[in-house]
């Protein structure tokens, strides 16, 4: 059944257009990766806010904080991984990197072309991945929980 859908999903003329396009344009593929990515997450913390306030298991008094603590990442991790994926797949920071990296390409613009590519989906993968979801998250969640619960106000 769900091998069903995703065929059927896979075969409905926008996506197999946007399929198309992100083969030829590395910074739609990078983008694309990029919301796959935080799509996967969001949903990800949308289960786990769920199975918080599910849980018996937790003091009532801890579940409210551990449930927004949990949006509150949720929503930290998306706006910084697609800000910082759509800075890093931009074409200027790309530009700016790639020159420097492939120089020994220069000549060759068939392999230069391939080598930017793949260059702007892994860093924008990895830098939005580890800088963004890893880095500032953590950092920009708490604070965001904290505020919701009250808890800024007792410090």
């Amino acid at each position: 059944m769900i091998q069903k859908l995703a065929s059927g999903l896979a075969n409905l003329p926008p996506v197999k257009n946007h399929i198309i396009k992100s083969s030829t344009d590395p910074k739609l593929l990078a983008r694309t990766l990029l919301i796959t990515s935080v799509s996967k997450d969001v949903f990800a913390y949308a289960l786990r806010v769920k199975n918080t306030l599910n849980n018996k298991e937790i003091p009532e008094d801890k579940k409210n904080f551990t449930a927004k603590m949990d949006a509150a990442t949720c929503v930290a991790t998306a706006v910084t991984q697609i800000g910082a994926g759509f800075v890093v797949s931009s074409e200027k920071f790309q530009n700016f990197f790639a020159d420097k990296l492939f120089k020994s390409l220069k000549n060759s613009p068939k392999e230069l072309k391939h080598a930017k590519a793949a260059f702007n989906a892994i860093s924008t993968l990895v830098l939005a991945s580890v800088g963004a979801k890893r880095i500032l998250t953590p950092l920009i969640a708490t604070k965001i929980a904290s505020f919701h619960s009250g808890e800024s106000k007792k410090g």
